[in-house]
């Protein structure tokens, strides 16, 4: 469903002009692949290399506002995501990692379901982030 059709549905008091929360879920198979990329809005999310990835959206937003993930793991990791490129204005895409507490990109575990609110703001207003 292109995200026009839905975008009204629930309003949100902000600030912020123009925001828009697309919700997002990532399913982990072995050595790191995407077994399943799914959410309304959600073109696709590819692994580019060792815990990186990049999720695409069905179109393109004038800035990110928020990446909020929610990992789901049989053993819990200890892992942290770092979003390393915003392109959401100009390609409608981000990119993040997954690291250990050193830095070092780790690959996510088979089994691994990670839920995520990326959180979009669509307006050429002045002022806010």
């Amino acid at each position: 469903m292109p995200i026009a059709t839905y975008m009204k549905r629930n309003p949100v008091q902000a600030i912020e002009q123009g925001v828009t929360t697309v919700y997002a879920k990532l399913t982990v198979g072995s050595t790191g692949t995407v077994t399943a990329a799914t959410g309304y809005g959600l073109s696709g999310i590819a692994r580019n290399a060792t815990g990186n990835y990049t999720i695409t959206l069905d179109r393109k937003f004038k800035k990110l506002l928020a990446v909020v993930p929610t990992v789901i793991q049989a053993t819990p990791q200890g892992l942290k995501m770092t979003l390393e490129a915003d392109a959401i204005a100009s390609a409608g895409t981000i990119t993040l990692e997954w690291n250990t507490d050193a830095g070092t990109a780790t690959e996510l575990s088979s089994g691994t379901v990670v839920l995520f609110a990326i959180t979009v703001g669509d307006t050429s207003l002045t002022g806010g982030v």
